[in-house]
């Protein structure tokens, strides 16, 4: 070696010795300039020099360098020795915690499962991350690309070979869906190559992104494009991936998997309409011997409505029908146009049952298929008299408001309406064996079941409506006030909004002495009978059976414990299903107080509990669905009728046991009979089967 070089090198090294790193590196660099022969000599020496400095990045693209350049075995087992061997069992316990985290995961697929790691990280930080590849000893860089994720309406992220755990955190935050309903969701992707998917797994814990259970996972493009053929997916509308070319080839996936979506949606138009045509007398025969089948549609963002769907399917299969059911299995996935094409292809129904909406809103059900709308909500399209023009000979309409004269005046056709009150599973509300602790737990002599009212504020969310909110105030307080006020020295509500018109009117005309507009009071009116009288209705049945004197009490539902009055009574909120069901059974007597309904859910349910129910009284004119339309009042159900009434009948059932009891027996008896989910859904199969015969012989 050239003495001159030996020379200069030991006096870098004397410098680097003497604390003068940086000048040492300096003199190598000349000499590397100097010395080209001897290039890749120097650029180990300087890769060292740099690595026992600290300068541990800049020392690694050295030898990264010099490898590639030489081939050299020696520096590339020397790279993996200083920087992937210290971090390897960190990496592959990263690894494998992911990977027991994904195995139960639902919104995950990886074309390359079960393949050992092909690539593994040796270097990270904020801007770089590096690889090698030990199968064929190469070595690759990633640069991160910092960007701005602005917030845009509800459109679903797909972030390609993100490798940045900062950079996923922000798409996700601006990428949320705007406004969230019962639980609601986008999902947002995480889509790699299968390099990339393996580096992300060994070099992050995923946990907390799982913990959002919004974030959908896919390893390889093959993942990609099966995951959005698959049912109720929602398709990814904005793209981030640093690599242009990455990016267009992502985009052509997207667009190859449209266009299968859209060749699959006419394919099974056109078996629709080949398998339909002509086939009612054939679905009208099915239905008579009672073997539909039947497609039920609900939604996983709704309460109850979901469940009463559910029980009807089970009902139905129980009677001996063929069923499926459209719901989505979780946050993020969405019920589309597609999946009811594919559905109905598919299944072939012949009927469509959903609860709430009509067979024109859903406008992919083929004419032949009979449709039943059970209607259990005054929704708006529901109450438009213009829906019902668009009802046909096909079209049934299960109707739970059976006395309410509003919707009796919209015009639906008697030959489209069936009596639908709803009912209770007979399979989950029925007497159990309760345990000791269970006993302990939901015993009671007064058992309410609802959420606290929050009377003040409701009053201050009225208020709020008004641009000129301070001056309303007292106005409005007194008012709302003052009717609270009346229910608790009446012991009675009002139940027709019309009263309450007449109440406010009188209210403020004759304690602010001036005549309130028509629209205020129509305002005002329609406020507190339709939310405000279920507030004070049900605080007010609380206050009384505590002023009583009764305090084995318990209150289920969410706000009592916020109440220090009801604190001491308060349970939580109650599970619907078995827990409830033992709480109505455990408890001796189950208060109504459902201001609008007394044939409520909360009746049936208790009475196959094996609990009596006391409910509350509201005059059949006002009644929604009135409870003495079915069974029949102080013979198989106890109505109290005012404040003074319920005390009297609260005394006298927790004092003659056997009076209760036989009560209870007589409700659950009548409730087997008529309102279970399979006692409603035999009828409404021989109602169709009977009603389509007469069409056809109009």
């Amino acid at each position: 070696m050239d003495a001159l070089l030996l020379q200069y090198l030991d006096k870098a090294l004397d410098m680097e010795e003497a604390g003068y790193t940086e000048q040492a590196l300096a003199l190598v660099e000349k000499m590397m300039a100097t010395f080209v022969e001897h290039r890749e000599m120097l650029l180990l020496e300087q890769a060292k020099m740099k690595f026992r400095n600290g300068y541990s990045k800049e020392a690694l693209m050295d030898f990264i360098m010099l490898y590639e350049s030489t081939r050299d075995e020696e520096v590339y087992e020397l790279i993996l020795e200083a920087y992937y061997a210290p971090n390897k069992e960190a990496l592959d316990a990263v690894y494998k915690s992911n990977m027991e985290l994904l195995k139960n995961y639902p919104n995950y697929r990886n074309s390359y499962e079960g393949e050992a790691l092909s690539v593994f990280p040796i270097w990270q930080d904020d801007e770089t991350v590096i690889c090698v590849d030990p199968k064929e000893k190469q070595f690759a860089m990633s640069m991160r690309e910092r960007r701005e994720y602005s917030s845009e309406e509800d459109d679903v992220a797909m972030l390609v070979n993100e490798l940045w755990l900062e950079e996923i955190w922000k798409c996700e935050e601006n990428s949320r869906i705007s406004h969230s309903f019962l639980g609601m969701e986008l999902p947002m992707y995480l889509v790699f190559d299968k390099g990339c998917g393996a580096l992300f797994m060994q070099l992050y814990q995923i946990a907390d992104l799982l913990e959002k259970k919004r974030i959908v996972i896919l390893i390889g493009r093959e993942s990609l494009s099966e995951y959005l053929q698959e049912d109720m997916v929602l398709f990814p509308q904005r793209l981030f991936a640093a690599d242009g070319q990455v990016e267009t080839g992502y985009k052509e996936i997207l667009r190859k998997s449209r266009n299968e979506i859209a060749r699959k949606m006419k394919s099974n138009w056109e078996k629709i309409g080949e398998y339909y045509q002509g086939r009612e007398k054939e679905i009208n025969q099915r239905i008579k011997r009672k073997v539909p089948r039947i497609l039920f549609i609900t939604s996983r963002f709704t309460t109850a409505l979901q469940y009463h769907t559910r029980d009807c399917m089970q009902a139905a299969g129980r009677l001996g029908c063929d069923t499926r059911i459209e719901l989505e299995e979780d946050d993020i996935h969405r019920d589309t146009g597609k999946d009811r094409v594919h559905n109905i292809a598919d299944f072939q129904p012949d009927i469509v049952f959903v609860l709430d909406h009509f067979r024109h809103e859903l406008s992919l059900v083929p004419a032949q298929a009979v449709f039943i709308t059970w209607v259990q909500d005054p929704l708006d399209h529901i109450m438009d008299k213009e829906n019902v023009e668009k009802l046909g000979d096909r079209d049934f309409v299960m109707n739970h408001f059976i006395t309410w004269k509003t919707f009796q005046e919209i015009g639906y056709p008697q030959k489209a309406l069936i009596d639908a009150p709803i009912p209770a599973n007979q399979y989950i509300y029925k007497p159990y064996a309760l345990s000791e602790e269970e006993k302990k737990e939901y015993t009671c002599d007064i058992c309410f079941v609802c959420h606290a009212s929050d009377v003040d504020g409701h009053i201050e969310e009225v208020i709020a409506q008004f641009p000129q909110a301070e001056e309303m105030r007292e106005l409005i307080s007194s008012v709302y006030k003052g009717y609270q006020s009346y229910v608790y020295e009446a012991g009675v509500p009002f139940y027709e909004e019309g009263t309450f018109a007449e109440f406010v009117y009188g209210a403020i005309s004759q304690c602010y002495q001036f005549t309130p507009s028509g629209k205020l009071v129509e305002f005002l009116a329609n406020d507190m009978c339709m939310w405000f009288n279920q507030r004070v209705y049900r605080q007010a049945l609380v206050d009384w059976i505590i002023d009583a004197g009764f305090t084995n009490i318990k209150l289920w539902g969410n706000g009592w414990k916020e109440i220090p009055k009801y604190a001491k009574y308060a349970m939580g909120p109650a599970q619907n299903g078995e827990i409830l069901s033992k709480i109505y059974q455990a408890s001796k007597i189950v208060i109504g107080n459902n201001i609008m309904t007394t044939a409520a859910a909360r009746a049936w349910e208790t009475m196959l509990s094996g609990g009596f129910y006391m409910s509350n009284y509201i005059p059949p004119e006002s009644d929604v669905t009135d409870i003495r339309k079915i069974i029949e009042a102080d013979r198989d159900v106890v109505m109290f009728y005012n404040r003074e009434d319920l005390i009297q009948k609260i005394h006298y059932y927790l004092e003659h046991e056997e009076a209760r009891q036989e009560m209870i027996k007589r409700g659950r008896k009548v409730s087997l009979e008529k309102m279970t989910y399979d006692v409603l859904m035999e009828r409404v199969i021989n109602e169709v089967a009977v009603r389509l015969e007469a069409n056809n012989h109009e």
